[in-house]
């Protein structure tokens, strides 16, 4: 199984929770490349900026976390800093990231386990 890494340093980290998806196969996690900046100019054509480089961005989603792992991910929000990232799904690469967007809603009647939450971060590449 290929975890998916998230915090200060790139080592002594733990791994994220693992995201549970349906029927066996990798998680869907919807990996964002932007697209180059475009301009019309005054006569009508169309100048392109390509960059050196184009920063991704990660869009990752849990169900039923418990409250410690809701409360990590919380933890590495209020930090306020760039965090280490690397996802194995994709490859080895340690990626410098911040956390652009952190939801979470709670899921009150869980049943026996009591409160979890669904939560959705967005990461983006810094450098």
């Amino acid at each position: 199984m290929a975890y998916i890494y998230l915090g200060l340093t790139e080592s002594a980290i733990d791994p994220l929770p693992p995201i549970r998806w349906m029927n066996g196969g990798p998680p869907g996690i919807p990996t964002a490349f932007p697209s180059p900046e475009e301009a019309v100019m005054l006569d009508g054509t169309v100048r392109v900026n390509f960059k050196s480089r184009q920063p991704r961005s990660w869009a990752l989603q849990w169900e039923m976390l418990t409250a410690a792992e809701w409360a990590n991910m919380v933890a590495l929000k209020l930090t306020n800093r760039s965090l280490y990232f690397q996802n194995n799904w994709e490859d080895a690469t340690w990626r410098l990231v911040a956390i652009v967007d952190l939801t979470y809603d709670p899921y009150l009647n869980a049943g026996p386990v009591g409160c979890r939450y669904g939560v959705t971060m967005k990461l983006k590449e810094l450098r």
